[in-house]
């Protein structure tokens, strides 16, 4: 009996954190961001520090990460207050392919090679697409989902019910917006 609840517990802590609640504060988490070396893709432009951002941690090549770029399109537009970046992790991609996919698919944000993955760990991205939301004081607001479209790998929903991030940039200035985390699905970011 004492087994099945062990093994019970351990098959449920995963989805603790998908609950959580409460602003994770990091007051240094800008600096840490300004020091982490990002390249732009477009320009020699740098991230805009201390403003509401959300991260969201692309690939070229992750079919997620493309059939997604209309949907960070539409809140760049229902958002302009909010600066929403792109960050392509790891030396796979050349600043020219990643430049040729902004233009595929007509990107309509900024996106940034973080060569040596010093970015993503300091986000702790582990797949892609993975949103991180910090607002302007440094403290992470959202993790996770960018909406509930993919159910789980290879399976999509033909109603999205949840829009994790629009909901998370809808609330980032308000007091009462509480701290919410999902697991994101994708493709697993790579070592090399």
């Amino acid at each position: 009996m004492k087994l099945a609840k062990v093994i019970t517990l351990i098959f449920l802590f995963p989805f603790t954190n998908v609950l959580g609640q409460g602003i994770l504060p990091n007051r240094l988490l800008w600096t840490q961001i300004s020091a982490s070396n990002l390249i732009n893709v477009k320009s020699k432009a740098t991230v805009a520090l201390k403003k509401n951002t959300a991260f969201v941690f692309i690939s070229p090549e992750c079919p997620l990460c493309k059939n997604y770029i209309l949907v960070l399109n539409d809140l760049c537009k229902k958002y302009p207050q909010v600066n929403i970046v792109g960050i392509v992790p790891g030396k796979s991609y050349t600043l020219q392919d990643i430049k040729q996919f902004a233009e595929k698919y007509n990107a309509g944000f900024d996106i940034y090679l973080d060569k040596n993955k010093i970015f993503t760990k300091i986000l702790k991205a582990k797949v892609t697409p993975e949103t991180v939301v910090i607002d302007k004081n440094g403290n992470v607001r959202y993790r996770g989902l960018i909406d509930n479209w993919q159910a789980k790998l290879g399976v999509k929903r033909k109603v999205i019910t949840d829009h994790y991030l629009d909901d998370a940039l809808h609330g980032i200035n308000t007091a009462t917006y509480k701290y919410l985390e999902t697991i994101p699905l994708g493709c697993l970011i790579n070592d090399l």
